[in-house]
């Protein structure tokens, strides 16, 4: 059995990990439950990277002993504190196998654009934007988290969708097809019932986030409320990666701009309005194809972690 590295992209509500060989082949994938320390409780992320490496571990093509390094990629981990916290977690799920951990956008740029220069735009249960440019500088906009940012993820369209159906409900705006659906996504009966749910913790950060996905569905049908929503937060994108585009590269210079996270990923008519929007705020900002996957890029930067050590000998 020969030497490998795993990747793992953590997400605030969803973890993937990629296992690969010394020339980037796959050798094992799997998911499991989020790492965002923003949004979940200390104990339960440990569970969740532990049932995640552990999967891997049990893999019949996969031996820890011949794991050279696992390398994490989490929401949050731009700060130092997160990001101890959670090296101090992989520490415990990996046990003797070095580990590495980084923000989650260094994975998404090292899989997702050419040669690492570009711009990276995620939006899932969060949004931040990541850019890099040839000559190395790098630009982080948002990812601020769900109370003082996070615009344009799906948390600020999930929250939108509950104003909506309030606003409804008072008689302030038009009926909105939002209310039944989001009734329904959480079986529920009356909109009373959505603001015990929500007030008493049982519907926190990711359940209102999960809600993201029926604007995208109501929008199709024509709801007036869901293409408010879904032009306000492609804006929002729009105003992060214009400001990265506009901090790291001249005027007009033609940059890539690659989307990544489930919001942006699942939701055409939430792309096609960020497009026009990100046309306007910086001209010459392209959208371009994903690569490879973040827990891919993770990937890539283990290897590069364990190079790098391997040269220092």
């Amino acid at each position: 059995m020969s030497d490998y590295v795993i990747g793992i992209d953590g997400g605030g509500t969803r973890a993937r990990a990629f296992a690969a060989g010394r020339n980037m082949e796959a050798l094992y994938e799997a998911s499991g439950g989020g790492v965002g320390l923003s949004s979940l409780p200390v104990q339960r992320v440990q569970e969740n990277l532990s049932r995640l490496l552990g999967a891997c571990f049990a893999s019949d093509s996969l031996s820890q002993s011949r794991c050279r390094c696992v390398c994490l990629g989490a929401a949050g981990a731009g700060r130092a504190a997160a990001r101890d916290a959670l090296a101090g977690m992989l520490r415990q799920a990996a046990g003797p196998v070095p580990v590495y951990v980084t923000h989650d956008g260094a994975g998404a740029l090292a899989g997702g654009i050419e040669a690492g220069s570009g711009i990276l735009l995620s939006s899932g249960t969060g949004s931040i934007c990541y850019a890099r440019n040839a000559r190395g500088e790098t630009w982080r906009t948002g990812g601020w988290g769900h109370i003082m940012g996070d615009e344009g993820s799906g948390y600020d369209v999930g929250r939108k969708m509950l104003r909506a159906a309030v606003r409804a409900a008072d008689g302030r705006d038009a009926p909105t097809q939002l209310t039944g659906m989001v009734l329904e996504h959480w079986r529920l009966r009356e909109l009373d019932q959505v603001v015990e749910a929500v007030y008493s913790g049982e519907k926190g950060k990711s359940e209102i986030a999960d809600l993201a996905p029926l604007c995208e569905l109501a929008y199709q049908r024509g709801d007036r409320a869901a293409l408010r929503i879904t032009r306000e937060a492609a804006g929002s994108l729009a105003e992060l990666a214009a400001a990265a585009a506009k901090r790291l590269w001249p005027p007009k210079e033609p940059v890539s701009c690659v989307c990544a996270g489930g919001l942006l990923e699942n939701a055409p008519n939430l792309r096609k309005h960020f497009k026009e929007a990100l046309e306007k705020k910086r001209p010459g900002v392209q959208l371009a194809s994903k690569l490879h996957s973040a827990e891919w890029g993770c990937a890539a930067l283990a290897w590069e972690k364990v190079g790098a050590e391997e040269k220092n000998r």
